[in-house]
């Protein structure tokens, strides 16, 4: 098989699991307009995301019991839902759509809640734009109309605002998480790969194993990082929020 091949196969694969993921967040979305209705639906919306969706009122005591049960943050609490309609705005004569910065914030804090229990609420920019890039928002949001909405997050004190690894890759935090010096270097290390061995660690940054293995389980504890264990590579660690 010959290098082009092999790279035709990967873009194939990754534009599969990138359709899958469209398709899962348009099932979600669906699935949301009645479950703020619906108490039962709360529930297992709770169970299934970590997230909590109340916006009547008659189900504002459901909260703290749901919280406690599923471990839920106040911060993954949602009275609200937006919709990709909801991001976009007609400009005057209604010939051109222009992006509610606001809105689009609002939407991406909202899938990156959705997405808490895969990513740890750790998200770089380049997964944030494929996150929001999808359905009527494909070809019409671009990489600085993202940035803007982050930073109306940031203006309302949701999100502590993006942050720049040493890496240069840039990711945000959509659940309060408090990164060390450590744990900073490994998502460094990761950022765009996605993925280290623990030996890949130890060499990469010359830490002795204990060290290398408890910042890893310190990452795995806050769902940021993944563990697999295989005969091939060992114990190996993966950050889904970390991918692109």
């Amino acid at each position: 098989m010959g290098l082009r091949e092999i790279r035709e196969r990967i873009e194939k694969k990754r534009s599969m699991e990138r359709k899958a993921a469209e398709l899962k967040l348009e099932e979600l979305e669906k699935e949301l307009e009645t479950a703020m209705a619906v108490k039962e639906k709360i529930a297992d919306i709770a169970e299934k995301y970590g997230v909590i969706l109340v916006a009547s009122p008659k189900f504002q005591s459901e909260i703290e019991s749901l919280r406690e049960k599923y471990g839920i943050p106040a911060e993954a609490v949602i009275t609200q839902i937006v919709k990709e309609e909801d991001v976009l705005k007609k400009k005057m004569f209604g010939l051109s759509e222009s992006v509610d910065h606001e809105k689009l914030g609002l939407l991406i804090y909202q899938r990156a809640l959705f997405k808490r229990k895969e990513t740890g609420g750790v998200l770089s920019l380049g997964e944030i734009y494929l996150l929001i890039s999808t359905g009527k928002l494909k070809d019409k949001v671009k990489m600085d109309d993202v940035k803007r909405a982050l930073k109306e997050l940031e203006k309302k004190r949701i999100i502590p605002g993006l942050l720049q690894l040493k890496s240069g890759v840039e990711i945000a935090v959509f659940i309060p998480a408090e990164l060390n010096a450590d744990q900073n270097e490994v998502l460094s290390l990761v950022s765009g790969k996605g993925s280290i061995t623990l030996e890949e660690l130890m060499v990469k940054t010359g830490w002795p194993k204990e060290r290398a293995e408890r910042t890893l389980k310190a990452l795995e504890e806050s769902g940021i990082a993944r563990k697999e264990e295989s005969y091939a590579y060992g114990e190996k660690y993966y950050f889904p929020g970390l991918m692109h």
